[in-house]
C-alpha cells in the first residue's frame, strides 16, 4: 500500500498544490462536497482549512448556507458517477460559483461537466486501476488525503506554523 501511494503521489504534478492554494486564497468560502471515504477526505480537509482561518463548509451538513457566486467548490468522486456529487457540480456552476473537482475517472458524468483539476492514478468502485490491489476507491481516498495534507502543510509553513491551527483546534472534544 505505502508502494502505491508512493507511486500515485509521485504523479501529481507540484503546481497542482500551488494552483490548489492559490484558489483557496482568492475565494471568501469554501465548499466541499462529497460522499463516503471521499466524502470523509474532503471533511478533514475543511476542518483544517478552518483551522488554518479559512471560512468552509461541508455540503449537506444542517449548518451549511448556500452557495453564492463567488464561493469554491470542491468535489470529490473516484468514479466521477456519484449522483449527488455530479448535480451539486452543475447546480454550483450554474450558480457562479467556482468548481474544481478531483476524480480518477477522465471520462465520466462529473469530468463532462467540470474537467478534472485533479486527476488521480487509483481504482474506483467501478474500475480496476492497474495502479492499485487495494478494493473500490481504497488509493483513490488516500490519495485525497495526502494531497490535502500536502496543501495544509504548505500553508500552515507559509503563515509561520501550526501555532494558529492549534488554537483553533476544537476545544470542546
Amino acid at each position: 500500500m505505502v508502494e502505491e501511494i508512493q507511486r500515485s503521489a509521485a504523479k501529481v504534478p507540484e503546481d497542482k498544490i500551488t494552483s490548489l492554494i492559490q484558489l483557496l486564497q482568492t475565494h471568501p468560502r469554501i465548499f466541499v462536497c462529497g460522499t463516503g471515504r471521499s466524502g470523509l477526505m474532503l471533511k478533514t480537509f475543511a476542518m483544517r482549512l478552518m483551522q488554518l482561518g479559512f471560512t468552509s463548509f461541508v455540503v449537506g451538513e444542517t449548518t451549511t448556507p448556500s452557495v453564492q457566486k463567488g464561493d469554491l467548490l470542491l468535489v470529490a468522486s473516484a468514479s466521477g458517477e456519484t449522483g449527488s456529487v455530479v448535480q451539486a457540480a452543475e447546480k454550483a456552476r450554474a450558480t457562479g460559483v467556482t468548481v474544481i473537482s478531483l476524480t480518477a475517472s477522465e471520462k465520466s458524468s462529473l469530468s463532462a461537466i467540470v474537467p478534472p483539476f485533479l486527476l488521480l492514478d487509483a481504482g474506483t468502485k467501478f474500475a480496476h486501476s492497474e495502479a492499485s490491489v487495494q478494493p473500490l476507491g481504497s488509493l483513490f481516498e488516500q490519495m485525497l488525503l495526502v494531497y490535502f495534507d500536502a496543501v495544509v502543510l504548505r500553508m500552515s509553513r507559509d503563515s509561520g506554523g501550526d501555532g494558529e491551527m492549534a488554537r483553533r483546534h476544537a476545544s470542546l472534544e
